[in-house]
């Protein structure tokens, strides 16, 4: 086996590693919540939530991300020691590159300590040594990241609902062998009750190509369908701030009829956005990466204010509607 394999994958050591250090994603959920609302200097009632529910949903993603980074940074420091400590010299053949790799740092040691090696030899046989492991133990660190981060979207959304007290219920199946659900509000029963009543919201942290996975993903039509996203405000990555089209939108609302949500700033720069468009049509310019016509643009501005929301218009506008008709 290469060292990339023993590290990697569900028998590799930096699981183990993970486990020891880094909590699930509703712990970690947990961990930022407690943190938010130690510094936040308010009182998160249901009130206070709605009306702010954006920026207290960017708050909460953004400590969970500095959470993340510590126990990342914490786990990169500790793979070897813990390897050295728990792993090495069990006689653990899955693992042979590594305690090979383990014998010549040790080697290295004894030959300093006998004065046969100079500062120069110390460090580059160090850096030969540990730099392969370090390589793969950032890169599979930095996929593991991408992997959890879809899942922070929705342990908050979920935390900022049950504090405004929204009935719900997440990752619901409606057919056997069928998608499931991110959320269903109120309950997936419902969906027979009365399903233009029902709320199914998907979360998506960034909307490259996989939102369309999310815009076909309902099960049922007639429910009214949403797509929750924290792109565009630069908080996953500096590039999602250009995550959004004229085309994209337009294949989110318009070809799919899915209610867009995302931060205020976001709603702000996509009006502006839309808005430039159809004036640079008026003057006969050509909009750069935008097939829609002008019709369809004007129409997505006149749709705007309905289907491009954001999270607190989903709480105080669109789901207390609902909570209405349930209660």
């Amino acid at each position: 086996m290469s060292i990339k394999d023993e590290i990697q994958g569900p028998s590799g050591y930096l699981k183990k590693v993970r486990d020891e250090y880094m909590p699930d994603t509703k712990k970690m959920a947990e961990l930022a919540y407690d943190y938010y609302t130690k510094t936040c200097g308010v009182e998160l009632t249901s009130s206070y939530v709605m009306d702010n529910a954006d920026g207290v949903l960017k708050s909460l993603f953004l400590a969970e991300t500095n959470i993340f980074q510590n126990k990342n940074n914490e786990i990169m420091s500790r793979v070897l020691p813990y390897y050295y400590a728990f792993i090495y010299g069990k006689k653990d053949e899955k693992y042979s590159e590594t305690s090979e790799k383990i014998d010549a740092l040790i080697d290295i040691f004894k030959k300093c300590k006998e004065e046969k090696y100079s500062f120069d030899m110390f460090i580059d046989g160090v850096s030969q040594i540990t730099t392969p492991i370090i390589d793969t133990i950032s890169f599979s660190q930095k996929q593991s990241a991408k992997c959890r981060v879809g899942e922070t979207l929705q342990n908050h959304l979920a935390s900022i609902f049950d504090i405004c007290e929204v009935p719900y219920e997440t990752q619901q199946q409606k057919d056997e062998g069928g998608t499931f659900m991110d959320f269903v509000i109120p309950s997936l029963s419902a969906i027979e009750e009365m399903p233009d009543q029902v709320i199914n919201i998907e979360c998506q942290t960034t909307l490259k190509d996989r939102f369309r996975l999310t815009t076909g993903k309902s099960t049922d039509a007639k429910i009214k369908r949403y797509l929750a996203t924290v792109t565009g405000a630069g908080i996953v990555t500096k590039r999602d701030l250009n995550d959004f089209s004229v085309d994209k939108v337009k294949e989110i609302i318009m070809d799919n009829n899915v209610t867009l949500v995302v931060f205020k700033e976001v709603k702000a720069r996509i009006l502006i956005m839309l808005n430039d468009a159809r004036e640079k049509m008026l003057q006969g310019k050509r909009v750069q990466n935008a097939a829609a016509s002008f019709e369809d643009i004007e129409r997505l501005i006149k749709l705007s204010d309905k289907k491009i929301i954001t999270y607190s218009e989903l709480i105080k506008r669109d789901i207390n509607s609902a909570k209405v008709y349930w209660n």
